[in-house]
């Protein structure tokens, strides 16, 4: 009996370390699982609070200042029956022009290459304004009041981008 309480004994020993393997394994198996996440999200949680935090709280603030920046702003003036533009010369890039109805008719902008539309503004009535966004590269453009016969009346421009 003493020789099989040894083995039963070395055998439940065996078998609780086995256990305690096979769990140990299967935990580092999910700490290994856990732990690639959690690196993952260690070094995304690392980089957010400390260096990405402070980059992120710059970069929307230089997102929000470089937006305004990288998108020049004019003003097209627009009255019955002409347009104006505030630049007469414009450099390739991104724009936001302001149209702003000075005319009793309602007008809209068009912005044209090439007898191609590029970009068109809303429709907007006397005293009001609008917003139209668009990016220009190198070449000749038309803007114009695409409203009934206005762009026949003499409501265009044509404009040089460099």
């Amino acid at each position: 009996m003493t020789h099989r309480s040894l083995t039963t004994g070395a055998a439940a020993v065996l078998l609780a370390l086995s256990v305690s393997a096979c769990g140990g394994g299967s935990d580092d198996t999910e700490a290994q699982t856990t732990q690639p996440s959690d690196s993952a999200a260690a070094s995304s949680s690392q980089s957010t609070p400390a260096p990405t935090s402070a980059a992120a709280s710059s970069r929307p603030q230089e997102s929000a200042s470089s937006g305004p920046q990288e998108a020049e702003s004019i003003t097209a003036t627009e009255a019955d029956f002409s347009i104006a533009l505030d630049e007469d010369s414009l450099a390739a890039g991104a724009y936001e022009i302001q149209v702003t109805n000075e005319g009793r008719a309602t007008h809209d902008l068009v912005v044209e290459r090439d007898g191609r539309d590029v970009a068109a503004s809303d429709s907007i009535g006397r005293g009001e304004s609008t917003t139209l966004t668009v990016t220009l590269e190198p070449g000749e453009y038309v803007f114009y009041c695409s409203i009934g016969n206005h762009r026949a009346m003499g409501m265009e421009i044509t404009v040089q981008v460099t």
